[in-house]
């Protein structure tokens, strides 16, 4: 008997959705900008909507916080203030102040794993130590660009440590990794699944999990979730996250998603194979953002 051939995902320009919604959120790499470089007409794109009256937020992975990123977004002219950023970072700094609840630690020994604090909240906020032996909260915030060199495992006796201690361990950035103008950068999320391999218990601060878009739906009271579109380029954050909040979605042809549809050249062939990459997780429409 033969297969009955999926309809595609039907394919849409952003402006075409004004009518079917209030609110648009939008992942920023691999949407707006690969590097740094915005991709052609989001932007504009992007202000025509706010010049409609609609509601828009940034919702990102990005492990630091909100206001790090406002002066990239005013570097595109983009009409947004800092309360419509929402980053994975905010929300792990929002969870470190709370961890005598998440994990009944008040004041936590913090080992983070890589990077500068001060891009997620003030270091005089909370206490720091660099012996994993004496942490009691691992913070992961750790990310690495793929060279010929690289050593994937060279952080492993801590994540390992971790793991046997059975302390929390927050991971700030769930993605495993994005590409970067052409160049593949492991994420935090990849680490993260390593300390699940060794038994650590792992709590994450953004796409795909609740508590990232739960910032925005408490800035939206009275607004139907039927009316809320998230936009991005990832399955297993953008999309999956939506799908399980219960708000539409809208995959675009940028960033992440262009490893599904690279190698086909006409947009007919490419929205037959994404229809078929996303069976399994599936977005609204697959969207047109820019030019």
């Amino acid at each position: 008997m033969e297969t009955k051939q999926m309809p595609p995902l039907a394919y849409k320009h952003i402006h075409s959705l004004l009518d079917d919604y209030d609110v648009f959120l939008f992942d920023i790499w691999g949407v707006i900008v690969e590097g740094t470089q915005t991709y052609p007409g989001v932007v504009e794109h992007i202000n025509y909507i706010i010049k409609h009256n609609k509601q828009v937020f940034f919702v990102s992975n990005a492990p630091v916080r909100r206001s790090a990123l406002l002066p990239m977004f005013q570097s595109w002219h983009l009409a947004v203030n800092e309360e419509q950023i929402i980053t994975a970072g905010s929300v792990a700094a929002h969870m470190i102040v709370n961890s005598a609840n998440l994990w009944g630690v008040r004041y936590p020994f913090i080992y983070h794993l890589l990077g500068d604090i001060n891009y997620l909240m003030d270091a005089e906020q909370i206490m720091l130590t660099t012996n994993i032996h004496k942490a009691d909260l691992l913070l992961l915030t750790l990310y690495c660009d793929q060279t010929a060199d690289l050593d994937l495992n060279q952080w492993d006796p801590v994540l390992e440590t971790a793991s046997i201690r059975k302390i929390p361990i927050l991971c700030a950035c769930p993605d495993i990794g994005i590409m970067q103008q052409g160049v593949y950068r492991y994420c935090a999320g990849y680490f993260a699944e390593k300390v699940k391999q060794w038994g650590g218990a792992v709590r994450y601060a953004g796409k795909p999990y609740p508590a990232i878009y739960q910032r925005v739906l408490d800035q939206l009271p009275g607004i139907p979730k039927k009316r809320i579109l998230m936009i991005g380029d990832t399955l297993s954050t953008d999309i999956l996250g939506a799908n399980q909040i219960g708000i539409d979605s809208a995959l675009v042809l940028t960033g992440n998603a262009t490893i599904m549809h690279n190698q086909f050249h006409s947009l007919e062939d490419k929205l037959i194979q994404l229809t078929k990459a996303t069976q399994s997780i599936t977005p609204h429409c697959i969207i047109q953002l820019g030019d």
